[in-house]
């Protein structure tokens, strides 16, 4: 993650940002609820996001940063111009947004290939074994893609489970400030 990047778009995000990546099960709708789950990067949930969707979302949740999705039937260039800064998409990012591609660094904090949910205990050991890789204000604490093939349910355990882990790996990193 490019921290300067995202603070001069004026995205302010927490040592290991949660956020979803690809699709999400059923309706394109799922902003409010990740962010009640505690996500600190919420979005629709579609696989490709129209400017109406992202709006809507924006306005369900307008103190998370909502990226949006510039999927095969998605303008990620119209996403920007109506607001989006953090988006997901193949290529460069447009003007005045940041993309989200194969070069962050990612913390698969949960399988999104298996339906069974993820022990928060767990997804915190997953995220602090990648910190020996990466520094903590580099490192997006993820899941999917791949969400979206699992029912609703088990897909929102495991977006909770992530939310707990992560806050139990920055409960971990600030005992280590601490003691310094």
């Amino acid at each position: 993650m490019r921290r300067e990047e995202l603070a001069r778009l004026g995205v302010q995000l927490p040592v290991l940002p949660t956020i979803c990546l690809g699709a999400l099960p059923g309706e394109a709708s799922w902003a409010l609820r990740l962010e009640r789950l505690g996500l600190d990067v919420v979005g629709t949930g579609a696989a490709g996001d129209t400017v109406e969707g992202w709006l809507a979302a924006r306005a369900a949740v307008p103190h998370r940063p909502v990226k949006g999705a510039g999927g095969a039937d998605a303008d990620a260039g119209a996403l920007v111009a109506a607001g989006c800064v953090i988006v997901e998409c193949e290529g460069a990012a447009p003007a005045g947004g940041y993309r989200l591609g194969p070069e962050e660094a990612l913390a698969p904090g949960v399988d999104a290939g298996d339906p069974a949910v993820e022990d928060p205990n767990d997804v915190a050991a997953r995220i602090l074994a990648a910190l020996a890789r990466h520094p903590p204000a580099a490192l997006w604490a993820s899941a999917g893609p791949g969400l979206d093939a699992l029912p609703a349910e088990a897909a929102e355990g495991k977006l909770r489970a992530l939310a707990e882990g992560v806050r139990l790996a920055r409960l971990v990193l600030a005992k280590e400030q601490f003691e310094r």
